[in-house]
This record gives C-alpha cells, sequence and structure tokens, in this order.
C-alpha cells in the first residue's frame, strides 16, 4: 500500500449473514471507521435522505456534509445519474467480468473513478481513520472499488448457511431508517443469489493474500475470539476495547450511510448464534435451498441434511 492511498476493509458476502455487525465491530478498532454499505449513498443518502447511523437525516449530518464538500466542493455528481452507472456496472448479469479479469488486475471506468476516488479520500480526511470498512457485499462493487485508483482493498468473505439466510429473508422486517418494510425474498431467488454472490467474490480474488473468508456462525458462537482473529489477520488494534464479556460487544456510535438495522445499535450489543431456522423452516423449504447451493454448501463446512443441521452448530463441526 503507498502513502497515499486510502485502505478500505470491503465485507462481502450475501444479505442476511451477520455483514451489518461485523462491519461495524471492526470499524470500531483503532484508527478504523465503519461507514455501511456505502454504494447506497447516492440512492438512500442523498437523494432519499435516510437516517445516518447517528439518528440524523443525512442531509442534516454534519459527517457526511463535510465529507461531500471536501470529496466534491460546491458540485456533488448527480446523486441518480451515479446511481444508475453503479447499479448498472454492478448488477448481476455483470459477474460473468470477474471470471475472465482477477479483481485485483480489473480497472475501473473512469466515470465511476472519478466519482469514486474523491469520496473515499474525503471519509479518510474527514474522519482521521486510515480504514474505511464498507460493508456493500456485492462481489462486482468490490471489483469495482478494487479497480479504482488510489484504493487499497481487503475483502473478508462472510458466508452464513443458506438456509438460515434464506429464513431470514421471509421474515418481515421494519426499516428503522425511512419506515416501511425490507425487502422479503423466497427461497428460490434467495438461493440463487447466495450462490451467485459467494461464488462470484470467491472467484474474483481466489488466490489473492488480500482476501480472507470466516463464518457468521464462527462469529456469532465466539465473537470475541473470532474478531481477534480477523483483527490480526487485517493488522487492525483495538478489540479489546469493545469486547465486553464472552457473548457482547460494546460498540460505539457510527455513521452508516445504508444496510441492516442493526446498524444504528451502539453500546452493549449481544452477539448470540441465530439458528431459529433450524427448528422452525418448512423442511421442503430447507431441502429446496439444500439441493440449490451445493456443493458451496458442503465446501462451507454446513450438513446437507436438515436433522444434522439441528445437531449443532456448522462453525462447530466443520472447525473441531
Amino acid at each position: 500500500m503507498t502513502n497515499d492511498s486510502v485502505r478500505v476493509v470491503f465485507v462481502g458476502g450475501t444479505g442476511r449473514s451477520g455483514s451489518t455487525v461485523v462491519a461495524n465491530a471492526l470499524g470500531a478498532m483503532n484508527d478504523a471507521i465503519s461507514v455501511g454499505e456505502l454504494r447506497y449513498l447516492w440512492e438512500r443518502g442523498i437523494t432519499e435522505n435516510r437516517l445516518c447511523g447517528c439518528g440524523q437525516p443525512f442531509a442534516d449530518c454534519p459527517f457526511w456534509q463535510q465529507v461531500l464538500r471536501v470529496a466534491y466542493g460546491d458540485t456533488v455528481p448527480d446523486a441518480r445519474d451515479v446511481h444508475r452507472e453503479l447499479t448498472a456496472y454492478t448488477q448481476l448479469r455483470t459477474l460473468p467480468r470477474l471470471a475472465r479479469t482477477p479483481a485485483e488486475k480489473s480497472a475501473a471506468p473512469e466515470k465511476l473513478a472519478s466519482v469514486l476516488a474523491p469520496l473515499y479520500r474525503a471519509i479518510q480526511e474527514v474522519s482521521g481513520a486510515s480504514v474505511i470498512v464498507d460493508s456493500s457485499k456485492l462481489p462486482t462493487y468490490a471489483a469495482l472499488l478494487a479497480g479504482v485508483p488510489g484504493v487499497t482493498l481487503d475483502v473478508v468473505h462472510l458466508v452464513r448457511d443458506p438456509r438460515a439466510a434464506a429464513f431470514s429473508w421471509q421474515r418481515k422486517k421494519a426499516k428503522n431508517d425511512s419506515g416501511g418494510l425490507m425487502e422479503r425474498r423466497g427461497v428460490v431467488k434467495s438461493s440463487a443469489l447466495w450462490t451467485a454472490w459467494n461464488a462470484g467474490l470467491e472467484r474474483a480474488w481466489r488466490g489473492s493474500p488480500r482476501y480472507l473468508r470466516m463464518r457468521y456462525e464462527s462469529f456469532a458462537s465466539h465473537p470475541a475470539a473470532s474478531l481477534q482473529a480477523l483483527a490480526d489477520a487485517l493488522g487492525l488494534t483495538g478489540v479489546e476495547r469493545i469486547v465486553d464479556g464472552e457473548d457482547r460487544l460494546d460498540l460505539p456510535g457510527n455513521h452508516t450511510v445504508a444496510g441492516n438495522p442493526a446498524r444504528m445499535a451502539n453500546g452493549p450489543v449481544p452477539i448470540t448464534l441465530d439458528n431459529e431456522w433450524a427448528q422452525a423452516m418448512d423442511p421442503r423449504e430447507a431441502r429446496i435451498v439444500a439441493a440449490l447451493t451445493s456443493p458451496l454448501l458442503t465446501r462451507y463446512g454446513y450438513p446437507r441434511s436438515l436433522q444434522a443441521a439441528r445437531g449443532g452448530t456448522p462453525a462447530e463441526r466443520a472447525e473441531s
């Protein structure tokens, strides 16, 4: 990493995999800041004026308004235009591009690079942090960032049992930054995206020293040890400041621009393994998910049968 580069720790994978709390915990490390799913800044922040993680509407948050001034002066790029460009470049159908060109050797389109480079530099300058934690999740967005001049990217690939993720996607969950309900997905769509995004992320960074993978189940079962292992691998310090006992983290406030409602939680936050799906999920739907997500299901250490899944956590079985 050069002296003038911006270091970004990218938390990738699929939705409902625990990325919000993992990213906020990493953002609480020394010289780090968590900004949430920054790919949504243009839509949910600037255009829709949803709540920042600090609790203020985006337009009233001093941190983000200062970031925009430092990045763009008096001429902020058209948010709707940037959102359209980002969506077109990172949508699912662009995944084959990752198979052709390793992410670390990709080059971002000049138009998007000219918008993103000053944004990440400004976050670093305004926050005073040397590490920006971005939980935008999509492998295509990670590849885009890797190709932005002046950005050095580390990828934390977070995986969760696809049946647990599918079960979570079916729940009704209220948005706490704009009202209404979060998106819900059926098991087929959830399974297809789980496979595509996880396979895409792994393939794009295969063999890279800047890539590491962790299971949600391991983090939720052993948060302190898992967080310490992540921090050590990333060269971060300060875990001891936020670990509060065996199963609780003391998280500071943040300026996350988008993400799961849990992004707005701070103070003592209990970390527990959400394994409700193993007992409550419709067995037929669980079998459908297992069939659609194989062989990644077993590659990541999860049992195919629902009966085996009910016998203990995947992390404990796979790592014993």
